[in-house]
């Protein structure tokens, strides 16, 4: 507020001095500038920036720069005119009252008002494009500061549908060890509880490391290592610099998404081979399986669903989500631009 408000006393101060300026460099030049002329220069100035100022506040008290067009144009014009024959009254007042002098014809004093309205329209039409301006500007910030409250919300909707995704998965593969193995079934439990804890600290966050998010990946392998034994083999390979931040379980969640649709679904298991790396100008997350085929026909489930729009929230066009097939391999990708980081990647 203080800002525009000394902007405005900036622009009202300078621009009527160079206007003032103006007409005393022409009076110079055609050997006018002498006698009371200088002094009623001065009056001029004094007088330009009052009655601009008075307009001023009729268009703010009577809420007329929140007008549309239409309704607008009218009453701008008259206040001009009422301004302009006001301020030419002003000036012969002054003059007989200060320097003595007659009043002026009437043909005289309406072609100076005349003069000073299209000045005063002028005047008028830089103050209402400026506060049509800062309104938009306003505007402009408070739908972005809305829209950025509407996905932060969202964001963490879509965070909180992952713990309990995840949470049932995990309790599934303890479930079905707890008859065959109880020793092995209580370790789970341990490292489930592990798991849990850190998924939760990490659930409360927009943004984790990426040693945060590898970490509670191999918790999670392991979990699942107890459940699959020799069917499951993981490797984990980061080749980035491990305080860049990024999305929590993303790498989980499509971990999760290799072993619920190819290791499970194989009678001899396989790999799940996840590689952190930069390519070009990008962060690679990405995380391969064996032992069964994506099929892009079939409706997604929630983890990529979540990933993508996750994704699409946090970094628009910057960032994206793939999965394919690659002969016996699903490869699922999630690549992010640099210039989405403060650190380098790597």
């Amino acid at each position: 507020m203080y800002r525009a408000s000394a902007i405005y006393w900036i622009v009202q101060l300078v621009g009527w001095g160079l206007f003032c300026s103006m007409i005393a460099i022409t009076s110079y030049l055609q050997d006018e500038l002498k006698g009371n002329t200088p002094y009623k220069l001065f009056e001029l100035y004094i007088f330009l920036i009052l009655v601009t100022h008075g307009m001023r506040y009729v268009l703010v008290k009577l809420n007329w720069v929140n007008l549309k067009l239409t309704p607008l144009i009218p009453r701008v014009l008259l206040l001009n005119l009422a301004a302009s024959l006001f301020l030419v009254l002003l000036i012969n007042l002054s003059n007989i009252i200060v320097y003595g002098e007659s009043f002026i014809p009437l043909i005289q004093f309406i072609i100076q008002s005349l003069l000073y309205t299209i000045f005063f329209v002028m005047w008028s039409a830089v103050y209402l494009t400026y506060h049509l301006l800062r309104k938009s500007r306003k505007q402009e910030l408070k739908n972005l500061m809305l829209e950025a409250s509407h996905h932060e919300i969202e964001l963490k909707t879509l965070r909180d549908q992952l713990n309990p995704h995840f949470l049932f998965n995990s309790l599934n593969s303890i479930r079905a060890l707890i008859e065959i193995d109880p020793a092995t079934a209580k370790s789970a439990i341990t490292t489930l509880s592990n798991l849990l804890r850190n998924s939760l600290q990490m659930g409360k966050k927009s943004q984790v490391s990426v040693i945060e998010e590898v970490n509670l990946v191999k918790e999670y392998l392991r979990l699942e290592k107890i459940r699959f034994e020799e069917r499951l083999t993981y490797k984990v390979d980061v080749e980035v610099n491990n305080n860049i931040e990024i999305p929590p379980f993303l790498i989980q969640t499509m971990a999760e998404n290799g072993i619920k649709h190819g290791i499970s679904k194989s009678t001899t298991g396989g790999l799940i081979d996840i590689r952190i790396y930069k390519l070009e100008d990008k962060l690679m997350l990405e995380v391969t399986n064996t032992g069964g085929q994506y099929k892009p026909n079939n409706i997604d489930g929630i983890g990529i669903i979540n990933t993508k729009r996750r994704l699409a929230i946090q970094y628009g066009e910057n960032a994206g989500f793939s999965i394919k097939n690659e002969k016996d391999r699903v490869i699922a990708q999630v690549w992010i631009n640099q210039n989405q980081f403060k650190n380098k990647i790597s």
